[in-house]
This record gives C-alpha cells, sequence and structure tokens, in this order.
C-alpha cells in the first residue's frame, strides 16, 4: 500500500496534476452516490451584475445551480456499451444537485459527422453540444457565424475551477482556441502517466531471461533480441513457432512511434515535428529512411511478422493471447496478450541509434478537443457553464470517470485515495458496468480526469504498467508536435493536399519494408512527394506552428 500510495504521489507530481478547487475541508467522506461539489474560493464580480437580475432563477454560487428546473437538449455519441441515457445514474444524480436535466438526441460512432453536419447546416441544432467530437473547422466555421457561444466571458464569471486549470495548463488552453483566438469549445482530459505516453514498447522477460539476454538499450541490441527469438526457441517448446515482433495495420502508429525514437524523432499522427522553430514532414526526413531501413532488414530476416501489414487488431491480438510474440508495440502488454500474462512482459526503456545517442520518447496530449459547446439557442448559457464547471474539479473528474461512488466504485482506505471497483453480478466486467453508469465509458465527456485518482485504482495490472511507464519512459519524454489550429483556408488547403501526400506515404512505407521498391529508390519518393506540393503543406503547418508558439 505504501509503495502504491508513493507511486500515486510522485506520477501526480510528474504529470502535473492541476486542480483549481480541491475537496472542500468540511466535505463528508462517505460514500453517498449523490456528487458534492466543490465550492469556488472567490467569485467577486459575478453576483449583483444586470445579467443575473435578469436570470432570477440562476445561482451564480451554490447548489442548484438553478431554483426551478430547467431543461436543456444535448446532442452527443452514444457507445454500444453504454446503457439507457434516461436511466444513468450519472445524469440523475447531476439533476439532483443543479436542477438541470436533459433530454438527448444520440448518434453513434458511425453516423455521428453525418448526423453533426445535418443538424449544425440545417440549423435545427440543440442547446449543447456534448461529447460530440467537434472539429476545428466545425469550431471555427460555425463559431464565427455565432452559432457556438464564445466561452471567455462565461468562464470568467462562472466557472473557476474552469478557469483555474487552464491557468495553471495554457497549452491546454491555447490549443482549445479556434484558429481565430476565440474560445468555443471544451475538452475532455485524462492525466494519467499512461495516457501521457504515446506509445510503449514491450517484450517478452521471460523469453529474455531464458535465452541469457540482458535489455536491450540500442536499436543493433534489440535486432539482436528479435534474432535469439526467431532462431533459438525462448518458449522451450521444441517448436519454431515463436513471432519476434509484429503489429496490425490499423496499429501501426504505435510501432513507428517506438522505432522513430531511437533515430531522434518524435512521431505523431499528424506526421511533423519540429527542430529549432522549424517544423518538417517526418516521412521524407533522415530518422524515416532509417526507419525503413531497419524495418525492411527486420521483413527480410524473418523476423516481423510476414502478416503485419494485412491482419486485423482482432487476428495480432489472437496471436498475442497464445503468448506467441517476442516483442510489440502497445499502450499495455495485456491488451495483445492475456491479463495473466502480463508479468511476463517488461517495457524495453527508449533505444538509440547511429543517429541519435539520446533516449527520448514521445509524450502524448492526453487531451479531445471540442467536446462541449453551448450553442447560441440556449437560453441558459451560465447555467450551463456552471453545469460543466463541476467536471474539472477532482471529485466531478472521478465521478464523470467512474460514476456516483458506491455504485461501480468505493474508497478502500481512509485517506479516500485507493479505490476498487464493483462489479454486481450479471455483468461480465467492469467496463459493461461502468457503461450503465456514466457516459464516460465510450463517450469523451468534457472534464478533467486526475492522475491521483486514475492511479488510485487497487488493480495489480495497473500498478505495474504505472511503475513500468514511470521507470522507462517519464524520465526521457519529450514533447511531441503540438495540436495546432489551422484557419479555414488553411484547412481546406491542406485536406487537400493531404489526400495524395498520405495515401502516398502509407503505400510506399509498406513498399520499402517488404522491399517491394528498393530503398535506393528513395529519392525518387521524396521527388515525388515535392510534386505533390510536400513543401507547401509544411509551410502551412509552419505558419500555425508559429501562431501557437507565440501565443505561449
Amino acid at each position: 500500500m505504501k509503495k502504491t500510495l508513493a507511486l500515486i504521489l510522485v506520477l501526480g507530481m510528474l504529470a502535473g496534476v492541476l486542480f483549481g478547487c480541491s475537496r472542500p475541508a468540511d466535505q463528508p467522506s462517505g460514500s453517498d452516490a449523490t456528487p458534492k461539489p466543490t465550492e469556488p474560493a472567490n467569485n467577486s464580480g459575478s453576483e449583483g451584475t444586470d445579467d443575473e437580475e435578469k436570470i432570477e432563477n440562476f445561482n451564480a454560487t451554490g447548489y442548484p445551480i438553478v431554483n426551478d428546473k430547467i431543461t436543456l437538449s444535448i446532442f452527443s455519441v452514444k457507445a454500444a456499451i453504454q446503457g439507457d441515457w434516461e436511466q444513468m445514474p450519472f445524469w440523475q444524480e447531476m439533476e439532483k444537485m443543479t436542477n438541470i436535466s436533459f433530454t438527448f438526441d444520440l448518434a453513434t460512432p458511425e453516423t455521428a459527422l453525418e448526423r453533426k453536419s445535418l443538424l449544425l447546416g440545417s440549423g435545427d441544432y440543440p442547446d449543447i453540444f456534448y461529447g460530440a467530437g467537434l472539429s476545428g473547422d466545425e469550431e471555427l466555421t460555425y463559431g464565427s457565424q455565432g452559432v457556438f457561444v464564445e466561452l471567455t466571458n462565461l468562464v470568467d464569471k462562472y466557472a473557476p475551477n474552469i478557469k483555474a486549470f487552464f491557468a495553471e495548463n495554457p497549452n491546454y488552453k491555447n490549443m482549445s482556441l479556434a484558429s481565430d483566438g476565440n474560445w468555443y469549445t471544451l475538452p475532455s482530459i485524462s492525466l494519467a502517466p499512461r495516457d501521457t505516453v504515446a506509445t510503449k514498447l514491450w517484450v517478452n522477460e521471460e523469453w529474455l531471461k531464458n535465452l541469457g539476454m540482458a535489455m536491450p538499450k540500442t536499436i543493433d541490441e534489440y535486432y539482436a533480441v528479435l534474432k535469439a527469438f526467431k532462431e533459438k526457441d525462448p518458449n522451450g517448446n521444441g517448436s519454431a513457432d515463436e513471432i519476434p515482433m509484429s503489429f496490425s495495420r490499423d496499429q501501426l502508429g504505435m510501432t513507428r512511434g517506438a522505432f522513430l525514437a531511437a533515430y531522434g524523432v518524435m512521431y505523431n499522427s499528424e506526421q511533423f515535428d519540429v527542430k529549432d522553430g522549424k517544423v518538417f514532414f517526418i516521412p521524407t526526413s533522415d530518422a524515416w529512411k532509417a526507419y525503413l531501413t531497419f524495418m525492411n532488414k527486420l521483413y527480410k530476416e524473418g523476423l516481423m511478422d510476414p502478416e503485419s501489414f494485412t491482419q486485423t487488431a482482432q487476428q495480432y491480438v489472437a496471436k498475442g493471447n497464445q503468448t506467441l510474440i517476442g516483442s510489440f508495440a502497445n499502450l499495455a502488454s495485456y491488451i495483445v496478450d492475456t491479463m495473466d500474462n502480463y508479468p511476463k512482459y517488461k517495457a524495453i526503456p527508449p533505444l538509440t541509434s547511429e543517429l541519435n545517442d539520446k533516449q527520448i520518447w514521445p509524450s502524448k496530449y492526453p487531451i479531445n478537443f471540442g467536446q462541449f459547446a453551448i450553442t447560441d439557442k440556449n437560453k441558459y448559457p451560465e447555467a450551463s457553464i456552471r453545469w460543466v464547471d463541476y467536471f474539472f474539479t477532482q471529485e466531478g473528474g472521478a465521478f464523470m470517470n467512474q460514476g456516483p461512488e458506491g455504485l461501480g466504485w468505493q474508497y478502500i482506505d481512509a485517506e479516500r485515495k485507493m479505490w476498487e471497483k464493483i462489479i454486481p453480478e450479471g455483468y461480465g466486467s467492469s467496463e459493461e458496468y461502468r457503461g450503465t453508469l456514466t457516459p464516460n465509458c465510450g463517450t469523451a465527456t468534457p472534464g478533467v480526469v486526475s492522475a491521483e485518482f486514475l492511479l488510485g485504482l487497487n488493480a495489480a495490472h495497473v500498478v505495474n504498467l504505472e511503475e513500468q511507464i514511470a521507470e522507462a519512459y517519464l524520465p526521457y519524454m519529450k514533447d511531441s508536435f503540438p495540436i495546432v489550429k489551422l484557419t479555414a483556408a488553411e484547412q481546406e488547403e491542406a485536406a487537400t493536399l493531404k489526400t495524395d501526400i498520405l495515401k502516398y506515404v502509407e503505400q510506399m512505407e509498406a513498399s520499402f519494408i517488404t522491399g517491394e521498391t528498393d530503398l535506393s529508390g528513395w529519392d525518387d519518393y521524396v521527388a515525388n512527394l515535392e510534386k505533390m506540393k510536400v513543401s507547401r503543406l509544411v509551410e502551412i503547418y509552419q505558419a500555425a506552428y508559429d501562431r501557437f508558439a507565440g501565443a505561449n
């Protein structure tokens, strides 16, 4: 227990857990299902104004938020794992606390984009977009038209927790702004260290020990490990059934990230990095060529699963569940192998190479943008911002993440730091039950879940994962390319350019690695990208990066 609590404190500091308000000293420590609100310490200027005189029903501080019940309409995305939102304790308990109820217009993940587009295009949109994943283009387009309410004044007056969090985390604030500099939406943020690390590179430590091999430190030593896995029967069953390294086609990004770090580049989904203020396109860099060369070597020598580029995640995991894969990049080892086998795997600290002699590892911004917007049809914007402000407190984030205390989870220590999940009979997993309690199970809901809370889960596999991250990656973390916002014109041009460029990059990546195209054709590949105006794409992102850097 002491080791776990120490881990919570250390990782909490490393993750930069910052909250505007903490639990009040006089808040009861019991497990009442109704959330206990964090009261703002100072609301100077938020009472007695003309706006509040016009809203006699509204309370600028304290709860309920309104004296007489009001009902607001929400558009959101409902995941398959979730139960009936009308019966969900999250909404029921929030209504008890705030006197605000909601009607729901819910899309599936498959129909969400089309439904959003139809609602916004027709003008028949709700009071609030909640967990709807509004894009930067949607924010800018409909924010500038006045459909989305600019949040700055509302936050300043009525949302002390949101204001304090973003004051302490200005990067998150700047990344939440639209490209016109206005603030139209709030994000969903999870601050557990595991959510700030883009990928992890795992190795079967039992196999290493069986072969008397040490943890690799360089990309060449890693190659030697894979070669031994192929040739020396590390599982000891007398059969050459081991797969030294594997990935699936839809999870290749995690493998790229692990290996490109060895060559000094911080991979990210945008595929840009920056050095000394100069933005560059990763797939035309020397590091990318070195990555392709290394992967081609693995492919030619049978050290990479030959089905990697064609297999689905399900097929990949099926192999992992048989403990056949010696090394892989993924968020956790138990995602690929079974939960029972997670102790067999060890996270490999950042590798180095001939191009890079420093251990570095890419960070990930643990943030999903565009998850809360108030529209101009909303007659109660002040009440709406106060409602969502609760989820930017520590206990509000816990309530959002797991649902009401005492139903799907409970604290198990007097300090209210360690907790465990509750799974009633009839449910196959804790997530299946959590999906009936809170929309946060499957939907990126607005608010912040603290590292302290997430690290308090009393589960051995979670503690093991966080300990390995703290040891292997946190000391070497380097900022990845920031999430920058493009102007409407930039967005339109970049989207057009990316269509051909990214498709060509993906095709040539597989072609180079499998040997269909020899790496002697690298210069032709780069020349073709120049014909596709990759330099112009870099210019667009350079301008967006310069705006971002200037705001920080």
